[in-house]
């Protein structure tokens, strides 16, 4: 395959712009088997968002994959939202958990677990069987490893995993469980699903927090294959036990039911937790029946909060999402109302292109992030719902909560290609994010075929690449959209991508820890599974903001407000705006990397209101630098990058 692709690419190779003019004229209804139509109406000429193509001069790129694991057939590795991949940065750890079978070994009915200490340049692999003589079979699993706060020792380690088992007769129920890195100590509790459940499937959001709490959750349909009723999501909790070296899991799972419109679907579901536990998400696409977070009937997020580990879920207040700044600069308006832009996630209407997956984490802050392609509302008529604009680039987010009650938006990129179909299985972006143990930068990571390169050959996504985005949610610095893969030996060869939740720091640079996998002809041949090594971004590539969207907000009770350096990076001089609720005493200082003061603007008496400092970088070498606003005390710092 990889030989034919770079065939056509040799004769079609092509950078192109993806600067347009927005047609509001073209337009198609999403039916179940979609119809296009047009309306022919006034143009306007507006310009959609440049990408950035700076991400592919990154001379010194080295990607590789190795080989980790196998599976009998694609069927148990395809779902995006089970948890293939984590990581451990406390103990410098990958992992990687898969159903069994093909080259490594075991059958299709047994779990493979395969982990590494050395940023993935070794993996060792064990596997978990399920009880001898019941007839039960894994599926679909999900797998992290439990590693107690401090411990770097893998012997004082527990996997943990969880998913749908299935006997002779079918879907059977769900099993949770735990063991020791060496296939020892196997624990494992097989519940069998109510008899109104049709699918359950306990693999989604699966984390072993170091404190020792374990969560897991499931989209719960009740019915049949052939007319089932979407029931909320179920959430199973546990805690370890230092005794036993085990997981004591919750008797009984906690049930959420939204209320919801479209027989209550949900789309890209998924569920969170903070770094330290203390609070928890989770999150999909729907239609709520309380108007009050309905306000258009388009499919927005719907979120339940946890404070108590898992206990209890309460849903978050309602916002209008048509009132973030990215959105109305880069998406299109209303066909009916050219001043108001109403986003829209994924829905059941949309084909190909308008994909399903998203991407979720926790910063720092406690504050939820969804990286996932939002699309324009062509019309919030209720008999017009289903149309959208046929020449919209599709462009993706990171939507994330202030803090405040607020939300707000960045954009990421632009995804170039519609969802490649193999064999019964439909593959998309396959949108995920990560996050740094503390959770101060912040990662969103998919697969796209990247038409820059390829030219147009391709308008599904059957050669991807690993991209990645990185932010730094301190200073709001974030990196360019960086393809890892670009010609490399895997070149447009990255199928099924599975990424961590965390990822693993190394001096100043953060690796991603991305999974991937090559199938046979049909989704039932044998499948190998690949570790992706140098996904990774440096600190220095931290360098871009975005005037589009606001800077974080200070508390009611700060004395001062500090604005990101303009322009940056730079050369020459920069500007920094400083508020003031009062008169201070303020000074500016910049350090370098390695914390030593460089420059200096003495302080001085100003009152309340708007100032401007400007830093002359005329000695500074070109580099990464920090700089401090101090007012009356309070110190507030920000990053900047002189060329």
């Amino acid at each position: 395959m990889k030989t034919a692709l770079l065939l056509i690419l040799s004769c079609s190779l092509t950078l192109s712009t993806f600067a347009q003019s927005r047609n509001y004229s073209a337009f198609e209804k999403r039916d179940v088997k979609p119809v296009a139509t047009k309306l022919e109406t006034q143009h306007q000429s507006q310009v959609s968002p440049e990408i950035n193509s700076s991400s592919f001069d990154r001379s010194t790129l080295v990607t590789e994959r190795i080989d980790i694991s196998s599976s009998s057939n694609m069927f148990g590795i395809f779902i995006a939202d089970q948890r293939v991949v984590s990581a451990q940065p406390g103990a410098n750890m990958i992992t990687f958990g898969n159903r069994a079978g093909g080259s490594f070994g075991a059958t299709g009915n047994d779990l493979r677990i395969a982990f590494s200490t050395d940023l993935g340049n070794s993996f060792t692999n064990f596997t978990v069987s399920p009880l001898a003589g019941s007839g039960f079979m894994f599926r679909y699993p999900s797998v992290s490893i439990f590693n107690p706060a401090g411990n770097t020792n893998t012997e004082n380690m527990l996997a943990v995993y969880s998913g749908p088992f299935t006997d002779a007769a079918g879907w059977k129920g769900q099993y949770y469980g735990s063991c020791n890195l060496d296939g020892t100590n196997v624990n494992t509790t097989f519940d069998n699903n109510e008899p109104t459940v049709y699918i359950n499937h306990l693999n989604m959001g699966l984390v072993a927090l170091p404190d020792g709490h374990v969560h897991v959750a499931s989209n719960r349909l009740n019915g049949t294959s052939a007319s089932y009723t979407h029931e909320g999501w179920e959430v199973q909790n546990g805690m370890y036990n230092a005794e036993t070296n085990t997981i004591d899991w919750a008797d009984e799972p906690v049930k959420i039911q939204p209320v919801l419109l479209e027989d209550g679907r949900t789309d890209a579901d998924r569920m969170v937790f903070s770094a330290d536990g203390s609070v928890g998400y989770i999150v999909a696409t729907g239609i709520d029946a309380d108007p009050e977070y309905n306000l258009y009937g388009v499919e927005w997020p719907i979120v339940y909060k946890t404070t108590d580990h898992g206990v209890t879920w309460d849903k978050i207040p309602a916002f209008d999402f048509s009132e973030l700044k990215a959105f109305n600069e880069y998406l299109w308006p209303l066909r009916a109302d050219f001043d108001k832009v109403v986003p829209k996630w994924y829905n059941k209407w949309a084909a190909a292109e308008n994909q399903s997956s998203n991407g979720v984490t926790v910063d720092k802050n406690g504050n939820l992030h969804i990286a996932a392609f939002v699309r324009s509302t062509y019309s919030i008529h209720p008999d017009s719902l289903n149309y959208v604009y046929s020449e919209e680039p599709s462009l993706m987010f990171n939507v994330f909560m202030e803090g405040d009650g607020t939300w707000n938006a960045i954009f990421v990129d632009s995804i170039r290609t519609e969802k490649h179909v193999f064999s019964t299985l439909d593959m998309d972006q396959r949108i995920s994010m990560s996050r740094t143990e503390d959770g101060s930068k912040v990662f969103v990571t998919w697969a796209d075929t990247d038409t820059r390169l390829w030219g147009s050959t391709f308008t599904t996504n059957m050669a991807p690449d690993v991209f990645s985005w990185g932010i730094d949610i301190d200073s709001r610095l974030y990196t360019d959209p960086t393809n890892f893969t670009a010609f490399s030996d895997i070149w447009g060869d990255n199928f099924w991508l599975h990424v961590s939740d965390m990822v693993l720091t190394e001096a100043d640079q953060y690796h991603v820890p991305v999974s991937t996998s090559t199938s046979g002809a049909t989704a039932d041949d044998a499948v190998t599974h690949h570790f992706v090594r140098g996904i990774s971004f440096l600190e220095s590539e931290f360098i871009n903001i975005n005037n589009k969207y606001s800077v974080l907000p200070n508390s009611s009770e700060s004395l001062i407000s500090v604005k990101q350096n303009f322009p940056n990076p730079f050369n020459g001089t920069t500007q920094v705006d400083v508020t003031l609720a009062k008169t201070a005493q303020v000074s500016l200082e910049v350090y370098n990397i390695v914390g030593q003061k460089v420059y200096e603007i003495p302080a001085r008496n100003l009152g309340e209101g708007v100032h401007s400092f400007q830093i002359n970088a005329g000695n500074l070498k070109a580099g990464i630098y920090t700089y401090s606003v101090i007012a009356n005390g309070e110190r507030t710092t920000r990053k900047m990058m002189v060329k």
